[in-house]
């Protein structure tokens, strides 16, 4: 069985992120009873259901690794005064799902009371933290393409305006 109501790609993981993609792209331009769950999310998101707010746009996501039971951490470089700045972050919005192949586009969310300057490679748990600040979370820029076929778990928070 499947965890995305319209996909069938026999990966949980990519068919819930197909449906992320596609619920973010039908309110930004650029199910059951659940209290928090991805389909409520998404539920939230398209006004299906209460709490929404007018103007979120995205449904932050964390990946859980296959292999190690681990929050996945993504890492991207950022120009910065002539050379790269490495970003990482445990949350992520997602930009683009290939349904056929299970590979996504996902960008970087970053936490705003970080400094962007400042290398966070080696404490990536300071971006997970700083998730769990409702409304915390801005638009990086940075995306990554990864295999959803990697990923066991996803968990979604609930919708923000990033």
């Amino acid at each position: 069985m499947s965890c995305g109501k319209d996909y069938y790609t026999s990966s949980c993981v990519c068919d819930t992120l197909a449906a992320i993609a596609d619920a973010q792209d039908s309110v930004d331009n650029n199910n059951g009873n659940c209290t928090t769950s991805c389909n409520r999310s998404i539920q939230e998101l398209l006004g299906e259901v209460s709490p929404f707010s007018t103007g979120n746009n995205t449904i932050p996501v964390t990946l859980t690794c296959k292999s190690t039971c681990a929050p996945f951490i993504g890492l991207a470089a950022q120009p910065l005064n002539g050379t790269r700045n490495f970003v990482v972050s445990g949350v992520f919005r997602v930009n683009e799902v290939d349904v056929e192949t299970c590979c996504a586009t996902l960008e970087l969310l970053s936490p705003i009371d970080l400094d962007p300057a400042q290398n966070q490679f080696d404490n990536p748990a300071l971006v997970l933290a700083s998730a769990e600040q409702e409304g915390n979370l801005v638009s990086s820029g940075l995306c990554i393409t990864v295999d959803l076929s990697c990923f066991c778990g996803v968990t979604c928070l609930q919708p923000d305006n990033v």
